[in-house]
């Protein structure tokens, strides 16, 4: 049994959820003790070895990100710098300055061994509860390559996921509305908008980790199930989509619409799940349904949020052939093609109101009366 310099640094859980602030802390002390405790032995190989104090906090830092329990840091012979006054700085630096402690590091503490060739600090780090597991975080350098992640979380269903990103700028409610943008641009994911809450966890500089709370208003097996139906429908697979232009793919998918859904004004029904499998959908639901069987058909579409007649509603702008049209699904299941599809911006200026700096002009020289009736009958597949 060796005699050891031990230094535990304690920070209260409360005091390190550091949601949506700086990072101050309300409470916090150093406690230095000598004492006996027995060597922890660790396999060689997963000896860590710093020259420097960089070089330390780097060695911590990843035993956090990791999710180690304990790990040894040994001391180069020739480290640069006082190892017992940097083992505490850096376990104190990283408390303090690290977004993804303060997430859930409940508390970091070391044991110096002096007596071996190599000074070796022993750390030990406890993880806070509350359903956060060590090296689940996902890590980017900025908030451009978030999308993919929380796209990949809506289709596997998950309830939380936790991202640190090193240079951020957004707030907790600007994270939640990014990632509710993502769910409008991609709404085939989830059967129905998600509700999202966001907890944020400051670290130093513009370092941020969000953890992200998705609620999909059922039950596991419900979204699941969902998911599976909307996954397994597959509506234009008696059509050559090969054959066809893309103004003929583009009515394609709103005569589909058209012969399997019903337009309401009840709120309930917006989204995908209800347009698509109920047969019943709001502007909301049939524009993403829209978008959607757009994306099948190798469309770009937007779902526009705006006004008709001076209430709220929603369509789509389609890309056909580099030019742009509005589609307003909700009018066609009304009134027919006519006036609702394949629409410049000056054939609903009197009735509609939307964010032009948002969506692209839409100034394309087809319409409706350039298509046969019935243009996919004759490019059915044999």
């Amino acid at each position: 049994m060796k005699k050891k310099l031990t230094a535990a640094i304690l920070i209260a859980a409360e005091a390190l959820s550091l949601c949506g602030c700086g990072g101050m802390f309300d409470k916090e002390y150093v406690a230095v003790s000598y004492y006996e405790v027995p060597v922890i032995e660790e396999p060689e190989e997963k000896k860590i070895t710093v020259k420097d104090f960089s070089g330390l906090k780097e060695a911590v830092l990843d035993l956090v990100a990791k999710g180690e329990a304990d790990g040894v840091i040994r001391f180069n012979k020739a480290y640069n710098g006082d190892c017992s006054e940097d083992i505490g700085t850096a376990c104190w630096d990283i408390l303090s300055q690290e977004a993804l402690c303060a997430y859930y590091v409940e508390n970091i503490d070391y044991e110096l061994n002096e007596g071996s060739d190599l000074l070796e600090a022993h750390v030990h780090i406890s993880y806070a509860g509350y359903g956060r597991e060590p090296g689940e975080v996902i890590q980017l350098k900025y908030t451009s390559g978030i999308e993919d992640h929380i796209k990949r979380a809506f289709t596997e269903g998950k309830t939380r996921i936790a991202v640190l990103i090193n240079r951020s700028s957004y707030t907790a409610e600007t994270m939640e509305i990014l990632v509710g943008r993502i769910y409008r641009k991609y709404p085939g994911l989830a059967p129905q908008e998600p509700k999202i809450n966001v907890n944020m966890f400051s670290g130093n500089g513009i370092q941020r980790l969000y953890e992200i709370n998705i609620n999909y208003g059922m039950s596991s097996e419900e979204l699941k199930q969902k998911q599976e139906q909307l996954s397994q429908l597959d509506p234009f697979s008696d059509k050559d989509i090969d054959l066809m232009g893309e103004g003929e793919r583009a009515l394609l998918a709103c005569r589909y619409l058209k012969e399997n859904c019903w337009y309401t004004e009840d709120s309930q029904f917006n989204n995908v799940y209800s347009a698509l499998k109920q047969g019943i959908a709001n502007s909301e639901g049939l524009a993403f349904a829209y978008a959607e069987l757009c994306r099948e058909l190798n469309l770009e579409c937007y779902i526009v949020y705006g006004q008709r007649e001076w209430k709220d509603y929603c369509w789509n702008i389609v890309r056909i052939d580099d030019e742009y049209y509005h589609v307003d699904m909700g009018k066609c299941l009304q009134n027919g093609y006519e006036n609702s599809v394949l629409l410049r911006d000056e054939n609903i200026w009197e009735s509609y109101r939307w964010d032009l700096s948002s969506y692209p002009e839409c100034d394309g020289k087809l319409s409706i009366k350039d298509f046969p009736e019935e243009p996919e009958k004759n490019l059915e597949k044999n």
